[in-house]
């Protein structure tokens, strides 16, 4: 029995590896993912060095009637006008001037125009407010003799958060906060969503094509299904694998590229909720793989089984849309109930137990519910697996379900 465990796991795991469309999805997210961050990159850093240089313009004509703006500040390209008829005149026939018309009640209203052609330059137009915004405050702050008044009006105020936990100990607070969660949910979605699907195509394609009767004439249906679920757990740490190293490696020629300070103090993250993490990833991958081999055997056919499957894939996203409650109340009482319902539980421990937001009982309660629910998954994926792999143009109904697992009054 246990070699036909390994012989189905083998052949499934290598059946899949082998596909050119695995490496394709595979490839696709990281590659995609880098490329669109190498594009991002290029874009940030040739409009940092235009935000540098943002006045483009070859004249900018600055009308002050009240002498808001001292005229020590006003250097070329800059240049005081007092004939307005005369600047818009020349602005209307060349892009590269603009007109700026301080309100004659300034002090009052805070308020400037902006007078230029449609085809000028879009960042120098766009950032004329912020310099003319600037000429004034430095002209303002030239009156004052504080120096500490200056360093305040010239200055922004940074903060950092510092939080006590439970045992008094004092912590920075920062990004690594979210960062664990963040890694966390992201390697559960694709565990979970994308590898535990390839089970979901496995079985309703074999199904599909009448191969199932070919392969249950091998080996039993038992060794079958687990065979398969090993087999394609290691496509899933294949995949796992192969993604960390790209992003790692693009993570490093972008930061590389661009010279991106990040501002994460990695030992600021708590390892210790780690484990759990990963246990949580692997029981909802075994649940989902349970699910998903069930639904596969059930289905009529392979578009019938994924119409089948969104039903599930719609439960277990649920919390995503409760995301902001689950932050901001982790022991609330929607956080709590949907913490041991048997679609959400996996997401939502893994959540609270990455803000550190599971009290120990839970915990224990919601590794054993964990266990229950995967057992049970793997129980009924089994007769599922049993009544529905050899039955073909139907699915089976409920009352024949309930009957196979011995359920009453619907067993014979």
């Amino acid at each position: 029995m246990k070699k036909n465990y390994l012989e189905v796991a083998k052949f499934e795991f290598l059946k899949t590896i082998k596909k050119k469309s695995f490496w394709l999805a595979t490839l696709f997210l990281p590659i995609f993912i880098g490329v669109i961050g190498l594009i991002s990159g290029l874009s940030s850093v040739d409009a940092a060095k235009k935000m540098e240089n943002p006045i483009s313009f070859t004249k900018i004509y600055i009308y002050d009637p009240e002498n808001v703006i001292r005229s020590a500040f006003l250097v070329s390209p800059f240049e005081a006008t007092q004939d307005l008829d005369a600047a818009q005149a020349v602005v209307k026939q060349d892009s590269s001037t603009i007109l700026v018309k301080l309100s004659a009640n300034y002090y009052q209203d805070l308020t400037f125009d902006l007078y230029y052609r449609k085809d000028a330059d879009f960042i120098g137009t766009a950032s004329m407010p912020t310099v003319i915004n600037a000429l004034v405050k430095q002209s303002a702050i030239a009156d004052i003799q504080n120096p500490g008044v200056i360093n305040i009006l010239n200055g922004t105020s940074t903060t950092t958060s510092y939080t006590y936990d439970d045992n008094g100990k004092l912590v920075k607070e920062g990004f690594e906060k979210y960062l664990l969660p963040i890694a966390s949910l992201v390697i559960f979605f694709m565990a979970v969503f994308i590898s535990s699907s390839f089970l979901l195509q496995s079985v309703s394609a074999e199904k599909e094509n009448r191969m199932i009767e070919t392969i249950l004439s091998i080996v039993d249906k038992k060794s079958l299904m687990f065979g398969k679920m090993i087999g394609l757990m290691g496509v899933m740490f294949v995949q796992l694998s192969t993604w960390l190293v790209l992003g790692l490696g693009i993570y490093k020629v972008v930061m590389g590229k661009f010279s991106l300070p990040i501002p994460i103090d990695f030992t600021n993250i708590d390892l210790s909720l780690l484990p759990l993490n990963i246990f949580l990833i692997l029981m909802g991958f075994l649940f989902f793989a349970a699910i998903m081999t069930g639904t596969g055997a059930v289905g009529t056919g392979a578009e019938d089984s994924r119409n089948l499957s969104s039903i599930f894939i719609i439960l277990s996203i649920f919390p995503i849309y409760l995301m902001q409650l689950l932050i901001t109340d982790p022991n609330g009482t929607i956080a709590t109930v949907l913490s041991y319902f048997p679609f959400t539980s996996f997401m939502v421990l893994l959540i609270r137990n990455s803000f550190g937001a599971l009290p120990l009982p839970e915990l224990i309660l919601g590794i054993f519910t964990s266990v229950v629910y995967v057992v049970a998954a793997m129980y009924i994926a089994m007769k599922l697996f049993e009544l529905g792999c050899l039955m073909y143009n139907r699915r089976p109904s409920l009352k024949e379900v309930l009957g196979y697992m011995n359920i009453k009054p619907f067993k014979k």
